[in-house]
Order: structure tokens, then sequence, then C-alpha cells
């Protein structure tokens, strides 16, 4: 479930972070024509005249100005890796720049390059110290990586310096989650409700926090219906909400997987036996894989390629009730997993579940609309 709680941080930091700039224009002919398209949306045409006035004062230090506004401008046209090399000359140029090294750090960021992209924020957070962006996102880019205590450190650090903000006290709740249980979570989440009333994640989250990890469907209930209350449009969180409703009154059913989850989570462990399960499931012996998964699983029950993996065992032992319940542990840790909620779907389809797979399927096709597998399966459906 990490990834769900983790897109109601970023979105709202992004848009914070980037579209910096320092408010000098050079003062030269191309560059101001490159600005003048850019206004216009003559994104291409901007990009070329852009580049030329860099070309044109190779060596100068105005470029380090150019080289910010080419890397927001490759930004906005989907080109995050240019981006980023655009955002790093600009910082060889003129190091210590707040606002470069904070691009910087969102670009390399959605290239998974999260050393980096530490590295960039880190170096911001020293530049500026009462602002509490670049350290919440070095938090971010841990919990994105499962590092949950160093993520809870960094976001309590970013909280330091701005106590009140419920998106940071929100992405602390979820680190929380994850270090010291859910009762923490849920205290946390509990008291930015009672400041923010309306702040849609924290209810979001107080919900799922009653569903999958307290068990309790009657609170998950009135959470997920308070949140829709709160929650202002239709997005793929409204839409999840309401499969989560419909699911609770329906009741779950079905075979379920028995494991035991980890008092204390141990990832290596875990990992060895995933790779154990790997070489059993690579040979089909899925009877040897599946126990070697569920181990994994034992060992850290946040594993979600081991759930998602251990689906697929099931599911090729035509076991579709353990199958879909595997998938929908692996979709309950990363809501954006698409192969996995597109399997769980398959799974209700198989078994009969049309309603059910047609749901799933509706979320899939929210995340990527394109994603042909999904169109395929939902025209069957609908046939």
């Amino acid at each position: 479930m990490k990834n769900i709680w983790l897109r109601w941080i970023l979105p709202a930091l992004l848009v914070s972070v980037f579209f910096f700039g320092c408010e000098r224009k050079p003062g030269e002919k191309l560059y101001s024509k490159a600005m003048t398209e850019w206004s216009k949306g003559n994104l291409v045409r901007a990009r070329t005249l852009l580049e030329k006035s860099i070309r044109s004062r190779a060596g100068s230090a105005e470029n380090a100005e150019a080289y910010n506004r080419l890397g927001v401008l490759l930004w906005e046209m989907g080109n995050s890796k240019d981006a980023a090399g655009a955002f790093n000359e600009s910082c060889r140029l003129n190091a210590g720049q707040y606002d470069v090294l904070c691009n910087l750090g969102v670009a390399l960021s959605t290239q998974n390059d999260f050393a980096a992209a530490e590295h960039a924020f880190r170096e911001a957070s020293l530049i500026k110290a009462d602002d509490p962006r670049p350290l919440a996102f070095v938090g971010v880019l841990y919990a994105r990586n499962q590092k949950w205590d160093e993520a809870a450190r960094n976001l309590n650090r970013a909280l330091g310096r701005t106590p009140d903000d419920p998106r940071l006290q929100t992405a602390l709740a979820i680190a929380e989650l994850h270090t010291t249980g859910a009762d923490t979570a849920l205290k946390r989440l509990q008291a930015v409700t009672k400041k923010y009333p309306d702040y849609a994640p924290a209810l979001f989250n107080i919900a799922s926090i009653h569903r999958y990890w307290l068990k309790n469907q009657t609170d998950a209930k009135r959470g997920f219906e308070l949140y829709l209350q709160k929650a202002s449009g239709t997005n793929a969180f409204s839409v999840r909400a309401r499969a989560e409703l419909q699911a609770i009154a329906e009741g779950s059913g079905g075979e379920k997987i028995a494991f035991t989850p980890p008092r204390t989570p141990n990832r290596v462990s875990a990992d060895k036996n995933f790779q154990k399960a790997l070489t059993y499931h690579k040979k089909n012996d899925l009877a040897n894989a599946i126990k070697c998964y569920i181990t994994a699983i034992e060992a850290d029950n946040s594993h979600e390629q081991a759930f998602y993996n251990l689906g697929l065992a099931y599911y090729g032992e035509n076991r579709l009730e353990l199958a879909g319940d595997a998938f929908a542990h692996a979709v309950q840790l990363n809501p954006a997993f698409t192969a996995a909620r597109y399997n769980s779907a398959l799974a209700e389809y198989r078994l009969g579940h049309n309603d059910r797979a047609r749901r799933e399927l509706e979320i899939v096709l929210g995340q990527q609309p394109g994603y042909q597998p999904a169109i395929d399966l939902m025209s069957r459906i609908n046939k």
C-alpha cells in the first residue's frame, strides 16, 4: 500500500519545488525569443532557440540560468532524463543554487537515481535551513525504497521546519506504520484530521489502516465513506475508495493465504527465500516455489513481488482463490502495481466474479488507459 500513500505527497511537493528560477533574465535576443515562444506554447521552437542561446554564450556563467530554464522546458516536454542533464550543467556552472538543486533532485527521482537525487536535496537543505521541502523529498525517496527508519528520520526533520504541515504529518504516519506500528500511525493521522477535518488523504489512509492492518471493516467502511464526502472530483483514489466499500459490502469470502507476519521484517532473509522460490518456479516446481514465497513473506510481509509471484504460482496450479488473494496483497502494498491488479481481475473473472473483475480493470485503465490486456479482458466481460 505504500505507493498510493506516497502519491498523496509527491504531487504537491513537485508543484511547489518545480518551476523555480532566478528573476534576472540574460539580455540576449535568442533567449528572449525562446521565452516568448515558450509562453505561446511552442515548446519545440522554444527549446531550439534556448539551445542556440546557450551555444552562442559557451562558457558564460549566464548559461547557468539558461540551463535551468532549459531543464524546466524539457521537463514540461516529458523528457526528464535530459532535464536532469540540463539542471546538472546549471549546477556545474554555478554551484549552490537552491532552486536548481531542487529541480535536479526532482528530475533524478523520476529516473529512479535515488542516490543522486538524495545528494541534490541534501545540498539544497543546507542552503535554506528553514525550508522543509528538500528533507521531505529525501524522506519520500527512502519510503519509495522501503527504508522506513530513514524515511521517518528525514520526515521528522522536515516537520521540525514546518510542524503543522498535514502532508508531512501524513507521510510520517506512513513511515511509522512500517516502523512503530498501526497504532502510532493511526494516532498521528487522527491528529491531522482533528486539526484539518477536510484533509482527504489522511482520511483515506485511516480507512486503509482499519481495513488492512487492524482488520476493522466497520471503521474502514466509515472511513472510506467520510473520505468520499470530503474528496473533490473523481480520481484514482475515489475510484479505489468506492471499490473498497463495495468489497466490504460483499464480504471477503474465499480461500485465504495462511502466513504469520513477522514481528521484525527481515528483507535480507526475505530476498534469499524469494530467490530460492524463483529457482523452483523456473523449473515449474510450483509446490516448492509456493513454500519459499510464503517463507519470504513471513520474513517481510511488505515484499510485494513475493506476493505477486505467489499469485502466479497459485494461478499455475489453478488455485484461483488463493491466487486472487496473493495478487490482492500485492495491490494492497502497491496500488500502482498494474500487473498485479490485472491478474487479480483475471482471477476474479475466472471465478465468475465479473463485477469485481470489472472494478479492478476500471482502476487499471484509469492508471494506464492503453493497457491492452485490461482492454481485452474488459471487452470479454462486457460481452
